[in-house]
């Protein structure tokens, strides 16, 4: 769904699956979330690739110090071999002038699982940014939840604030009359024209609420400027008949931050292990292949050459012992964090669902409270036409019933609030209405 236009005051038909759709895809945090698991998505296969051989180009020119004397110099020297001392690594310390093209190979046969380790680990961490990706999606879709039925609470009680304004009116325009005719005081009067006046206020009050809620839902479907939209309500949300215990069970079986938190923990303790078989020794097959054109006698040709290496650290100053405790510390921190995470799900499933059953019986107590008050309303309005009673019983009359319709409309969208913060809890919110050919 798209909006054409960036100025405020054209009303756009929207229903709840077209504002979840909408911020979905304009959410930058879900754009951010999901960058973030495609590139621990590519660490995996960082950590996979030491399984495969590693094969590299190698092309190297070395001249001695006589053969390049011999060269710029124009003498005819007999070129001596150029050793060299202690060059920070052991190895064959003859040099000898040449050019050299070859291939070197070389496969790892065992580090004793260190490499199988980090490998598992890396996976268990895009699954954990995988679920992390699905927590923002989540949160994403609760606020333009909440913030579609805030404004569609702010419009019914802006209705009903019109209505008691209209209805105070036409009492006023009554009590006027009598007042002309001699039937009433002017203190009457004032009594009503000091309930219109309250009247107005809340409509004034409502108004602005509901011009917030609107620029709220704006921002979050991603537009720059307010826009007044036509929302489409929804029906009442029923409860659950599953208990709290068994709800907070599939929270813990299906919220994606407990799942998240439950993969961090995993790639902890694969990361122990690989820190452990790090003590091992790591064996390579190597192997090089090549030809040197040009350079001495002794070296020009083909060559090749295999081997196996064993490397086996004997003393690192601690390093190895300290990497392993990090990572068993590491690993006794995401398991803490973890049981956290479960007892911050638990209770705050608990919570919203107490707060759901609340919720339903206010709107049962509130649509009690004003059937009573209209009652009393119309008592109220027919004792005062017949003059047994003064303008003050009908004004508290009409406060009291004014206020039970707001209440009653506030209970209801209240509760959807709720049962919407309840399927959010337990991790079941989801994208309600896939939209086909919205652009």
């Amino acid at each position: 769904m798209a909006f054409a236009n960036e100025v405020p005051g054209t009303p756009e038909t929207l229903t709840l699956a077209q504002a979840e759709s909408v911020a979905l895809r304009h959410a930058p945090a879900i754009g951010a979330a999901f960058f973030r698991s495609e590139a621990a998505r590519q660490a995996v296969l960082e950590a996979r690739s030491a399984f495969f051989p590693q094969v590299t180009a190698e092309f190297s020119a070395v001249g001695t110090g006589n053969d390049m004397g011999n060269f710029f110099g124009g003498t005819s020297h007999v070129a001596k071999d150029t050793r060299l001392g202690a060059t920070g690594g052991l190895n064959d310390p003859t040099i000898l002038s040449r050019e050299s093209n070859g291939i070197v190979i070389s496969q790892l046969i065992s580090d004793f699982g260190q490499t199988a380790n980090l490998t598992s680990m890396a996976r268990y961490r895009a699954r954990s940014e995988a679920e992390k990706a699905k927590v923002v999606k989540s949160v994403a879709l609760y606020q333009v939840d909440k913030i579609y039925f805030k404004a569609l609470e702010a419009e019914a009680l802006l209705a009903v604030s019109k209505e008691t304004a209209s209805a105070r009116r036409i009492v006023f325009d009554q009590v006027k009359a009598m007042v002309d005719s001699n039937l009433k005081s002017g203190l009457d009067l004032s009594f009503a024209r000091v309930s219109v006046g309250e009247a107005e206020l809340l409509i004034v009050q409502a108004q602005n609420a509901l011009d917030e809620a609107e620029a709220e839902l704006s921002a979050a479907l991603g537009c720059r400027l307010p826009h007044r939209f036509v929302l489409i309500d929804e029906p009442q949300y029923p409860l659950p008949n599953s208990t709290p215990g068994e709800l907070a069970a599939q929270a813990l079986k299906y919220r994606p931050e407990a799942i998240g938190l439950r993969n961090e923990y995993a790639a902890t303790a694969r990361y122990s292990a690989a820190e452990r078989a790090a003590r091992y020794p790591k064996i390579t097959a190597m192997g090089s292949m090549g030809r040197t054109p040009v350079g001495d006698p002794r070296v020009e040709g083909n060559y090749e050459a295999v081997g196996i290496n064993v490397e086996l650290p004997l003393f690192t100053g601690g390093r190895l012992s300290a990497q392993v405790q990090e990572a068993v510390s590491k690993q006794s921190a995401a398991q803490k964090t973890l049981e956290e995470e479960e007892e911050r799900i638990v209770k705050d499933v608990n919570i919203a669902w107490l707060d759901a059953l609340a919720g339903l019986k206010k709107i049962k107590v509130t649509e009690e409270i004003l059937g009573s008050s209209q009652e009393a309303l119309e008592l109220a309005d027919s004792r005062f036409r017949l003059g047994s009673t003064s303008i003050v019983e009908l004004t508290q009359a009409q406060l009291a019933n004014t206020q039970a319709k707001l209440a009653h409309t506030g209970a209801k969208y209240e509760y959807q609030m709720n049962r919407v913060k309840l399927e959010f809890e337990t991790g079941a919110l989801k994208f309600r209405t896939p939209l086909r050919g919205t652009h």
